[in-house]
C-alpha cells in the first residue's frame, strides 16, 4: 500500500519538534538575531564583514532570509558538510526549490542534453536551467559545455572548497539581474580563509561504484589594505555501472495478472527466460541482441528470428551454426552491457583566486579581481545496436541467393514432423543486430576573470558618500567532445547494400571509400562477441571529434546612496548600466557534419553572437515606522530596460512590500515581471537531424481500434482528420523512421515573458530561538521558446479546421499518395525553435530554524520544504498537462537537519524527503498492457514516498576538523515500477523511476569522511 506523504511529513516534523523542546527547564535564552542594517549597500560587496546570515541576493538592501522582502533560501556549507554533500551540483540540485523537478546530472549517460554530456545544471521550480540564473559572488557566470546547445552554467566549474554559502532567490528577478532570472537566482558566495588550508574528503558506497572524492588546498592573507587568496581543487566521481546493482542490471517487465473482475493480483506475468527459468531481463536498448532476422515481410516464419547463440546440428537451418529461434528464446541481454554507466565518471581541476587592494594614494577606493580556471574531463560508456539492411544479393549475407535458394523444411520450426512444411525460397534481405560500443567523452576548459574598482565618492556635492562599483567580467569555455560513430558510406560499401531502398551496390565496389574491406556482420565473432578484426575496427569504427567555444563579456557600473530623508527614514537608491556580449561557435565532428554517421543524428556548425545594453535602478522607501502594528513598513521598487541586438527592447519591473508588525510577525510580498531573451543556440542552431519511430509520433496509428480497456480512446476530431487523409481505422503505420530537423529561430523568436508573485509571513518569537517563514509563490511564463519536436503532428490532427487551419499541418510531411509503397508514412518533421509553450507553477515554501543553548550543549534545527500545488504546462492551446504528482515531479520535497553541539563535538541527523508520485491517467497511462505472451496484464507506475537519512559526527581541534558519517543510512531504494507502453508512462532506470531525486537510492548506503587542516 502506498504510504501517506502527509503522515510521514507530520510524524517526522513532530519528532524533531519534540526533540527541540524536550528540556525547556535547562534552556538559556538564545541570543536573538540582530536586525539587519537597512542602509543602501553595494550589491557586490561580499566581504567577510558580512555575517553568514546576511543576504544580498535579489536586492541591493542587506537583509537576512527572515527579514528580506523577497523570499531567499540560504544554505550554509556547515549544513552541507554535515550531510556529506561535496559539490555545488549536489547541494543546489538537492535544495527544496530545485528538488521538486528532475535535474540534469551524471545519470544522463547516452542522453542528448543541452550543454552536452557530462554537464550538471540547475533548474528551479521545474522551469528549466535556461530560466535559472547562476551568480558567483553576485556576478553572472558564463555558460560552459559542448555542442551547439550550450546555454546554462555547468555547476562543475564552481570552486567548491572556498564556497561559504549558497543563496537562492525564489522568485523572478530580471529587473535586478536581467535575462534568465525567470525562475529565480542562485548566488554562490566564496570566502577567504587566513593562512594555509588543506583538506580531503571521500564518499564510498557500501556495494561499490559511484564513489566521489576531492583534495584541495588554499592560502589566504588579509591586512588593512590587502586581501588575497588562491585555492586549488581536484574532484573525482567514479562510475556506477548498471551491473553494480541488481535492479539496474536486470530490468524486468513487472507485469501482473488480473482477476476475474479485472483487478491486479500479486501474480507476475512476465516473460520467462528459458535459459534461467527466471523472469526475463531486458537490456537498456530494449532490443534483440546477438541475432539477425529477415527484413522481408514476405518471409512468413511466425515472427521467428535467426540467432547465433545455439548451434543446430539437426540441420533445421540452411546456414551452419545458425537456427531459427522463437520469441521465448530470444536473448534480450548481453554481459557487455553490464559495463554501461548508470552514473558516468567525471574529473575536475579548479583554481580560484580573489584579490582586493586599497591603494594608499587613493582614499576610499578598492581594486578587486577574481580568476577562475576549471577543467572537466568526463566520459560515458554505453553500447548500441548496429542493424543495417543487407541485400539478398550481397555475398556477406548468410542467407543470400546462393546459400538460401531452393527448398527448406519448416516442420521442426513449428513443432511439426519433418517434411510437413516445405517451401522453395530465394535468398532473404536480413538485418543483423550486433552490439557495439557507443562511448563518448568531453574535455572542457573554462576561464573566467573579473576586475573592477569600488568605493565611495568624496564628501560634498550631491553624490558625496555614495558608493560605486565598476567592473569587467569575461569568461570563455573551450570544449572538445568525442563520439563513437560508424561512417555510413564505409558500412554500406563493406556490406554491399545502400540503406535507402536496400539497394545492392556491390561489396567494396568502385565508389567505395579507400581501404574498403568486406564486412561480415554475421560471423560468430562479430555477431556474438563484438570481436571485430583489427582491420574492421580501423575501417568501420571511428571517433568523431567536435569543438565548442562560448565567450561572454560583461561591463557593469552601479552607484548606490541615500537620496533624501522622509519622515520614517531615508530613501535609498541604486542606479546602474551594463553591456553584455555573447558568442558561440560549435563545429561538430566531420562525420556528423557530413550526415555520414549510421543511425545517428547529424549536426552542422552553429555560430552566432548577440549583445544587450541595459539600464536599471532600484529604490527603497520607508513608508512607516514605530507605529501601532507597524514596526517597519518599506516599499522596494526596481526596473530595467534591456535592448537586444537580436530581439529588440524589453522592460521589467518588480515591487516589494515588507511589513514588520512587531519583532515577532512580519509580512512580505512581491510582484514583478521577468523575461528571457532567446539563447544563442535557439537563435543560431544549424540544422540538426534525428530520426523518430512512426509509432512514437503518429496519432493516426490504429485510431479506430479499441484499446486495452475495450474503448476507442482516440478523440473524434483526430479520427475524422485521419480518415480525411485516407487512412484506415486500423492503419498500422508505414515506412521507416521519420526525419526530424531542428534549427534556430533567428528573426522569428520573441523574448519569453513572465510574471511572479509571492506573499509570505515570517514568525520570530522573542526569546524562543525560533524563526519560521511560509511563502506562497506563483510564476507564469508565456511564449516559452521550445523545439516542439513531433508535437506539431498531434496538434495538426486535433485541429477542427485541420489542414486549412493553424498551419501546424504544414510543419510535417505525410505520404498521401495511395499508390505509393509507403502510403501514410510521415517522412519529415520541422522542429525548429518557436514561441509556443506557456507554463504556470505555484505552491508554498517553508523555512524554519530553531536554535537553543542548553546547559549540556547547543541544539539547532534547519528545515527547508517546498510544496508544489500545480505545475501546468501548455504546449499548445488545447494541449495542457498537469505535471505535479507525476514521476520526477513530486508535490512535496524537503530537507530537515538537526544538530547538537557540545564543546568540540557536533552530531547531525538529516532527513531528505520526496513525496510519492503516480502517472496513472496521464497521457494514456492506463495501468494495462496486453502482450501475446502475457495476455491482459496490469502495470504499475506509482512510486512510494522516498525518505532517506544522513548522519554524521564532527570533531574540532585548534587547527583541524574531522567529519565522519553516512548517507542513506537505512539503504533505502526507490519503488520498483513496471515497463509500460503508453506515452504517459514514467521513464525507468532499470526497474526504478528515472529522476534525479532518487540518485542516492540508486547508489545505496554511503560512508564519508572529511578532513580539514589549517597551518
Amino acid at each position: 500500500m502506498k504510504k501517506s506523504s502527509f503522515d510521514t511529513l507530520m510524524r517526522t516534523t513532530a519528532l524533531l519538534s519534540m526533540i527541540a523542546i524536550a528540556a525547556p527547564a535547562y534552556a538559556q535564552d538564545a541570543p536573538q538575531p540582530t536586525e539587519a542594517p537597512t542602509e543602501t549597500v553595494d550589491l557586490l560587496d561580499l566581504s567577510d564583514e558580512a555575517s553568514d546570515e546576511v543576504v544580498v541576493t535579489g536586492s541591493r538592501i542587506r537583509r537576512n532570509e527572515f527579514t528580506a522582502a523577497t523570499p531567499v533560501q540560504v544554505i550554509t556549507t556547515e549544513r552541507s558538510k554535515l550531510s556529506g554533500l561535496l559539490s555545488a551540483s549536489e547541494i543546489l540540485q538537492g535544495s527544496s526549490v530545485a528538488a521538486g523537478s528532475g535535474q540534469i546530472n551524471d545519470t544522463f549517460t547516452g542522453f542528448v542534453v543541452n550543454g552536452g554530456a557530462g554537464v550538471n545544471t540547475l533548474s528551479l521550480r521545474g522551469l528549466g536551467a535556461q530560466r535559472t540564473l547562476v551568480l558567483l559572488n553576485g556576478r553572472r557566470v558564463g555558460p560552459s559545455g559542448v555542442s551547439g546547445t550550450v546555454s546554462a552554467v555547468d555547476l562543475n566549474i564552481i570552486p567548491n572548497s572556498v564556497v561559504n554559502r549558497f543563496e537562492i532567490l525564489k522568485d523572478g528577478a530580471s529587473s535586478i539581474y536581467g535575462s534568465d532570472a525567470v525562475a529565480g537566482v542562485a548566488n554562490i558566495i566564496t570566502s577567504i580563509d587566513e593562512g594555509f588550508n588543506f583538506g580531503a574528503t571521500a564518499n564510498v558506497s557500501e556495494d561499490g561504484g559511484g564513489e566521489s572524492s576531492a583534495l584541495w588546498g588554499s592560502w589566504g592573507k588579509t591586512t588593512d589594505l590587502l586581501a588575497f587568496s588562491i585555492s586549488g581543487e581536484y574532484q573525482r566521481r567514479e562510475e556506477l555501472n548498471i551491473g553494480d546493482r541488481p535492479n539496474l542490471a536486470c530490468p524486468e517487465d513487472r507485469y501482473f495478472a488480473l482477476d476475474d473482475q479485472g483487478n491486479p493480483t500479486n501474480e507476475r506475468t512476465d516473460a520467462i527466460d528459458p535459459r534461467t527459468g527466471e523472469f526475463k531481463c531486458y537490456n537498456s536498448l530494449e532490443g534483440y541482441l546477438q541475432t539477425f532476422f529477415p527484413a522481408s515481410a514476405a518471409f512468413g516464419v511466425g515472427g521467428s528470428f535467426f540467432g547465433s547463440r545455439t548451434y543446430d546440428p539437426a540441420g533445421t537451418s540452411p546456414v551452419e551454426g545458425f537456427r531459427f529461434i522463437p520469441f521465448q528464446e530470444r536473448s534480450f541481454d548481453d554481459p557487455r552491457q553490464l559495463e554501461t554507466d548508470a552514473i558516468s565518471p567525471t574529473e575536475t581541476f579548479t583554481i580560484f583566486s580573489e584579490l582586493s587592494h586599497s591603494p594608499t594614494q587613493f582614499e576610499n577606493l578598492e581594486v578587486y579581481a577574481e580568476v577562475l580556471f576549471n577543467r572537466r574531463e568526463s566520459r560515458q560508456e554505453n553500447y548500441r545496436q548496429l542493424f543495417p539492411f543487407i541485400s539478398a544479393e550481397s555475398p556477406v549475407n548468410p542467407l543470400n541467393n546462393t546459400v538460401f535458394g531452393g527448398p527448406f523444411d519448416y516442420g521442426p520450426l513449428f513443432g511439426l514432423a519433418p517434411g510437413q512444411f516445405i517451401a522453395d525460397l530465394q535468398g532473404l534481405d536480413v538485418r543483423p543486430i550486433v552490439l557495439i560500443p557507443f562511448n563518448s567523452r568531453q574535455e572542457v576548459n573554462y576561464l573566467r576573470g573579473v576586475g573592477g574598482i569600488r568605493g565611495t565618492f568624496a564628501d560634498g556635492g550631491f553624490m558625496g558618500g555614495w558608493g560605486y562599483d565598476l567592473n569587467l567580467a569575461h569568461s570563455t569555455s573551450s570544449g572538445t567532445y568525442y563520439q563513437d560513430v560508424v561512417p555510413q558510406d564505409r558500412l554500406e560499401a563493406g556490406i554491399g547494400t545502400r540503406q535507402n531502398g536496400i539497394e545492392f551496390i556491390g561489396v567494396c565496389g568502385p565508389t567505395a571509400p579507400a581501404g574498403c574491406i568486406p564486412f561480415n556482420l554475421a560471423a560468430p565473432g562479430q555477431l556474438q562477441d563484438g570481436a571485430f578484426t583489427a582491420a574492421e575496427q580501423d575501417y568501420f569504427f571511428q571517433e568523431d571529434k567536435g569543438e565548442t567555444s562560448f565567450n561572454q563579456t560583461i561591463i557593469e557600473g552601479v552607484v548606490t546612496g541615500d537620496l533624501f530623508d522622509v519622515p520614517y527614514g531615508t530613501v535609498g537608491i541604486a542606479l546602474g548600466a551594463s553591456a553584455r556580449f555573447d558568442k558561440i561557435d560549435d563545429i561538430p565532428g566531420a562525420t556528423s557534419r557530413a550526415a555520414n554517421s549510421f543511425q545517428l543524428a547529424s549536426a552542422n556548425r552553429t555560430k552566432g553572437d548577440d549583445s544587450v545594453y541595459e539600464i536599471f535602478g532600484e529604490v527603497e522607501v520607508p513608508l512607516l515606522a514605530k507605529k501601532p502594528l507597524v514596526e517597519e513598513l518599506t516599499l522596494n521598487a526596481s526596473g530595467r530596460i534591456s535592448d537586444y541586438k537580436s530581439v529588440g527592447t524589453a522592460e521589467t519591473y518588480k515591487l516589494g512590500l515588507n511589513w514588520a508588525v512587531n519583532n515577532t510577525i512580519r509580512f512580505r510580498g512581491t510582484h514583478g515581471t521577468s523575461f528571457r531573451a532567446p539563447a544563442l543556440y535557439e537563435l543560431f542552431l544549424a540544422e540538426q537531424t534525428a530520426f523518430l519511430q512512426q509509432t512514437s509520433i503518429d496519432p493516426c496509428i490504429r485510431y479506430g481500434v479499441a484499446g486495452e480497456d475495450g474503448q476507442i480512446n482516440t478523440p473524434q476530431t483526430v479520427q475524422d482528420n485521419c480518415a480525411a487523409d485516407g487512412l484506415a481505422p486500423d492503419f498500422a503505420g508505414a515506412g521507416s523512421s521519420a526525419r526530424l530537423t531542428r534549427s534556430g529561430g533567428l528573426g522569428n523568436l520573441r523574448p519569453e515573458t513572465s510574471e511572479a508573485n509571492s506573499v509570505g509571513v515570517i514568525l520570530t518569537p522573542e526569546g524562543t530561538g525560533l524563526s519560521l517563514s511560509v511563502d506562497y509563490f506563483e510564476i507564469e511564463v508565456d511564449d516559452q521558446i521550445t523545439s516542439t519536436a513531433a508535437g506539431v503532428i498531434g496538434q495538426c490532427y486535433r485541429d477542427p479546421e485541420f489542414r486549412s487551419g493553424s498551419g501546424f499541418c504544414d510543419l510535417f510531411t505525410r505520404v498521401l499518395d495511395p499508390n505509393a509503397q509507403n502510403f501514410g508514412s510521415i517522412t519529415d518533421v520541422n522542429a525548429d525553435y518557436r514561441n509556443i509553450v506557456s507554463q504556470k507553477t505555484k505552491g508554498l515554501d517553508f523555512t524554519g530554524r530553531y536554535e537553543k543553548e542548553f546547559t549540556f550543549g547547543d541544539f539547532a534545527i534547519d528545515a527547508q520544504w517546498t510544496y508544489t500545488d500545480s505545475d501546468r504546462l501548455e504546449l499548445f492551446a488545447d494541449d495542457v498537462d498537469q505535471l505535479t504528482g507525476l514521476a520526477g515531479e513530486p508535490d512535496w520535497v524537503g530537507t530537515t537537519q538537526a544538530r547538537f553541539t557540545k564543546g568540540d563535538w557536533t552530531g547531525a541527523l538529516t532527513m531528505n524527503y520526496v513525496s510519492g508520485t503516480d502517472n496513472f491517467g496521464f497521457d494514456g497511462e492506463d495501468g494495462r498492457i496486453d502482450t501475446f505472451y502475457s495476455g491482459p496484464s496490469a502495470t504499475f507506475s506509482d512510486v512510494d514516498e522516498f525518505v532517506t537519512f544522513d548522519a554524521s559526527i564532527r570533531k574540532e581541534w585548534d587547527t583541524m576538523t574531522l567529519i565522519v558519517g553516512s548517507q542513506n543510512i537505512f539503504n533505502e531504494e526507490p519503488s520498483l515500477i513496471s515497463d509500460a507502453d503508453d506515452l504517459g508512462s514514467p521513464s525507468r532506470f532499470g526497474n526504478y523511476p528515472f529522476s534525479s531525486q532518487y540518485i542516492n537510492g540508486y547508489i545505496g548506503r554511503q560512508f564519508f569522511v572529511r578532513l580539514d587542516k589549517e597551518f
